[in-house]
Parts: structure tokens; sequence; C-alpha cells
């Protein structure tokens, strides 16, 4: 029986960790032996493991970056223990912890890097800072060290590195999916939050309360919007206090805080968007956002950053949904407007099922089965 060994940080409501558990989930179907290995224990998304095996390497609770590396000797005695044919990381956080752990490993497996977002943070290629940046480095030597590179969206080949490795063979894109039925079940759920019992419409944001998600252009947008009609803001996802507590300064400054609500991280965020009257991406780079794609699933009208990784290519250029620059306030309020206007709102339709999650599986099956061939 072939193995297969997943690593991540833990399995928190993002979206690396809804794809490595739907793909350990679709390898144990087709009859391998899977074990996903977490650094923490627990996480929003540890109910949709059951059943998996599921090793947690534990430790004293730091931040996660000090956790992978502090985990680097327990990884590397699991891989050694497990001995998977294949080892797959799967999202940039993890990588650097998968190299040092993978050195000395005997038999040695193959190694599967999963680039799940934009290596450079959206600089340029050629920049000399960037390429100098600690960041970069870690790519070189995670492009240098991968059996497979794979690539969740086609704009990620962009970067110079990566267009080199898949000249050479050693990358291939994987589009990120949607399990569109499994979507809009879990987003008939009730929603307890009374806001999504009243008619004042909603922007809804998504994610975590970091500099990548740029909120806080899209709390001046609310702003702006706000001035012209009854509006409320909505964002979900966790994050640390401190940036919670700038985005409320800044809604207080701006005179729409009573608007706007910090949800926090929930297990279930679908039903906030069968309730949004607008789903807001303004991220300054994304690699593939989960989010986007389950949107389309909800059919809620978007409005995206052209910056939010392949949102330019989701879209198809603002044929289901509308693109803006992600620091242009103004313009991303407009945007707003528009999408929060039934008359005027462009939806997705049935955009969705060009990202249909089985064909992104099938995809990674046969990518495993390929080096188990080689």
């Amino acid at each position: 029986m072939p193995s297969l060994a997943i690593f991540l940080h833990q399995l928190v409501a993002t979206g690396v960790a809804r794809n490595a558990v739907a793909i350990a989930q679709h390898m144990r179907e087709a009859g391998w032996r899977v074990t996903l290995v977490t650094v923490r224990q627990g996480g929003e998304l540890a109910h949709l493991a059951d059943g998996l095996d599921h090793v947690v390497l534990g430790g004293a609770k730091l931040p996660r970056k000090l956790e992978l590396l502090r985990a680097v000797p327990a990884l590397g005695r699991e891989l050694t223990a497990l001995a998977p044919d294949i080892v797959m990381s799967a999202g940039n956080h993890a990588h650097l912890a998968m190299v040092y752990a993978a050195h000395g490993l005997r038999p040695t497996p193959r190694i599967v890097y999963r680039i799940s977002n934009d290596l450079l943070h959206n600089a340029r290629n050629g920049d000399p800072i960037a390429t100098l940046s600690p960041r970069r480095l870690i790519a070189n030597l995670v492009v240098r060290e991968a059996s497979r590179l794979v690539l969740v969206s086609p704009h990620l080949a962009s970067d110079a590195i990566l267009t080199t490795a898949l000249a050479e063979g050693r990358a291939q894109v994987i589009a990120n999916g949607v399990d569109i039925a499994a979507v809009r079940a879990r987003a008939a759920e009730p929603c307890d939050h009374p806001w999504t019992h009243e008619a004042v419409p909603i922007v809804l944001g998504i994610g975590r309360l970091a500099r990548q998600k740029n909120f806080g252009t899209l709390v001046t947008a609310f702003a702006h919007a706000r001035a012209e009609r009854p509006l409320r803001l909505m964002i979900v996802g966790g994050g640390k206090r401190a940036s919670r507590e700038r985005l409320e300064q800044q809604a207080r400054e701006l005179g729409v805080l009573e608007d706007v609500a910090f949800v926090g991280r929930v297990t279930n965020p679908f039903p906030y968007m069968r309730a949004a009257s607008v789903l807001a991406l303004p991220s300054v780079w994304e690699g593939a956002s989960n989010v986007l794609l389950e949107a389309l699933a909800c059919d809620v009208p978007i409005v995206a950053s052209y910056s939010a990784g392949n949102a330019e290519q989701v879209l198809d250029g603002g044929r289901f949904g509308l693109l803006v620059d992600p620091w242009d306030a103004q313009a991303m309020a407009q945007a707003l407007l528009a999408q929060v206007d039934s008359v005027r709102a462009i939806r997705p339709g049935a955009r969705a099922a060009d990202y249909d999650r089985s064909r992104t599986l099938a995809e990674y099956q046969a990518m495993f089965e390929d080096l188990i061939r080689s």
C-alpha cells in the first residue's frame, strides 16, 4: 500500500488546512495509507480529520515560526518511523521546517512542496531587496530540495524561480478547487449573529487580521460607502489582538465603529456568506484564495483586488465580479455600492463549476502516482 504523510502547523480555519484535509481524505479513499502530521493539536477544522491517522508533535505553545523550527527534530523522528513513500508540506509556512527535517532521512521519501502563496508577497521579480530577503532565500532552498513543486494557481508561475522549475518539469500547477455541494450545505446552517437576520446590507471580509489581507483599506472603503447608504461590515477571522485594536481604532476615527463587527474565527463561515450582500477580498497578495472560490459556490457578489492572487482569472477580468486597485479606497467603495445594489450587482452564477474540487483532487492523485512510478 503506498503511503503519504502531509505536514502542516495546525488544523485551523485556513485554506491550507482545508485543502490538506481534503487531499488526505481523497488519497485514503484511493487506497493509500495517509497520515496527517501537525505541530499543534486542535483547531477549528480538527473535526474534519476524524477517521484519519493524525500525529501531533506537540510542545509548548510559541509563535508559529518558532513552534515549527522547534518541531524539526520531532518531525524528523516521526517521518523516520512512518517511512512514507511521499511527504507533502501543505503550505508555505511549513516548508523551512520540512527542509531541515528531511535531511538525513533514510529511506529518502519523495517530498512535495505545495506553494500556497505568493513567494515574494507581491514584490517585483528582479527587485534586489526582495531577492536578498530571507523569504527568497528560503524559497530558493525549497525549490532546490523539492521532488515536486505544486503551484496552487497559474499566476504563481510568474515568479522567476518557479518558471524555471516548471520548464525543468519539477513543478506543476494544480489549481485550488471548491467542494460546491458541501459549501452550499453548510451555508444553509443557522447563523447566530443578529445582523444576519436584519435588512441592512452586509459587506463581508474573511481572513486573518494580517497585513496581507489589507482590511485597513477595506475599513476606509466601507466608511466611504457607508456615507452614501446604510451598510454594515463584518470581518470573520482571527489575528493578533493588536491588529484588531488598530482596525477598531480606525473604524472609530472614521465614525463607523458601531456598524463594524469583528467576529473572530468560526468553524463554519459559510452562513455569513449566505447572509452577505457582497464579499470583499482586498488582499495585497494571495496564492489562490479559497474564500474567493467559496464565495462563488455561495453565489454572493464579489469585490476583489487585482493583487488577490488569481482573482482576475477567477472573475474573468470582471465578468463574474468586480476588480479594484487594493489601495484605492474610493474605487473599492464604489464597487461595494454597485455590488450591494440588486439591479447593478454582478453575481458569479455558475462560475464555481469551473473550480470543482473533484478535478483538483484527481490531479493530486495523478501527481502522487506519477512520483511513485518515477
